[in-house]
C-alpha cells in the first residue's frame, strides 16, 4: 500500500470520528436541554406573595411538580447512561443510525410537555397516559437503536466481545415487552372500573411492572 493511500485511510477514518462526535455532541444538548426545561417549570407562580405562613403551602403545592421532575429525571438519565454505552460501540455510522438516533431524541423531546400536562391537569388521568406513552415510545426506540447497532450493523461498531451488550439487549425487549403490557392493562382495567373515584387505581398495574421484570432478568 502506497503512503498516498495510508494518508487517505487515515483522513477517512479522522472525518467519520469526527462526524459520530458531533452526533453524539447534540444528543447530549437534547438530554440537558429537555432536563433543564423540566427544572424551569419548578416555580413558584409570580402572582402569589409568599409570606411565613405562605411559603409552606406554596412549597406543598409544588410536590406533584417535583415528584414528575424526579421520576422523569431518573429515566431521562437511565437513557443517556445506555446511550452513552451504545455510542461506544461504534467507529461509524450511516443513515439507519442517524434516523434511528433522531426518533429517540424526537420522544426525549416530548418529556417537558408530558411532564408539565400531569401538574397542571391535576386529578385527570389523560396526562398519565400520555406521559405513559411518551416513556414507552422512549423505551420502543431505545431498543430499535440499540438493535441497529449491536446486531443490524456490525460494519459501523468496533469489533469488540459484545456478550454484555446482548444480555442488554434482551433486558430491553423484556421491559418493552413488559411495559407495553402493563399500559394495555391500566387502560382495560381504567375503562372496566365504572366509579370516577376508583379509575386511578388501575395505575396499580404499574406497581407489578419492576417486579415481574426484576423476576425475568434476574441471573440464574
Amino acid at each position: 500500500m502506497k503512503p498516498h493511500d495510508n494518508e487517505e485511510i487515515t483522513r477517512d477514518e479522522i472525518k467519520k470520528e469526527f462526524q459520530l462526535e458531533r452526533m453524539i455532541l447534540f444528543s447530549d444538548a437534547v438530554f440537558a436541554i429537555v432536563i433543564t426545561l423540566m427544572a424551569i417549570e419548578i416555580k413558584i407562580p409570580e402572582t402569589e406573595k409568599l409570606t411565613q405562613e405562605t411559603l409552606p403551602k406554596a412549597l406543598f403545592h409544588l410536590l406533584p411538580t417535583l415528584l414528575a421532575y424526579i421520576v422523569s429525571f431518573g429515566f431521562i438519565g437511565a437513557i443517556w447512561y445506555q446511550h452513552l454505552k451504545m455510542f461506544s460501540l461504534l467507529k461509524d455510522y450511516d443513515k439507519g443510525l442517524v434516523i434511528r438516533n433522531m426518533l429517540l431524541l424526537f420522544f426525549i423531546g416530548l418529556f417537558p410537555f408530558s411532564a408539565t400536562l400531569i401538574t397542571r391537569a391535576k386529578g385527570q388521568m389523560i396526562p398519565f397516559f400520555i406521559y405513559l406513552c411518551m416513556i414507552l415510545c422512549c423505551i420502543i426506540t431505545q431498543y430499535i437503536l440499540y438493535h441497529y447497532i449491536v446486531e443490524k450493523r456490525p460494519s459501523i461498531r468496533l469489533n469488540t466481545d459484545l456478550s454484555e451488550h446482548k444480555t442488554e439487549l434482551q433486558k430491553r425487549k423484556i421491559a418493552m415487552i413488559g411495559f407495553s403490557i402493563s399500559g394495555i392493562l391500566i387502560m382495560i382495567t381504567y375503562v372496566l372500573i365504572q366509579r370516577p373515584e376508583l379509575k386511578s387505581l388501575s395505575m396499580m398495574w404499574m406497581m407489578v411492572f419492576p417486579l415481574v421484570y426484576k423476576l425475568l432478568t434476574r441471573k440464574k
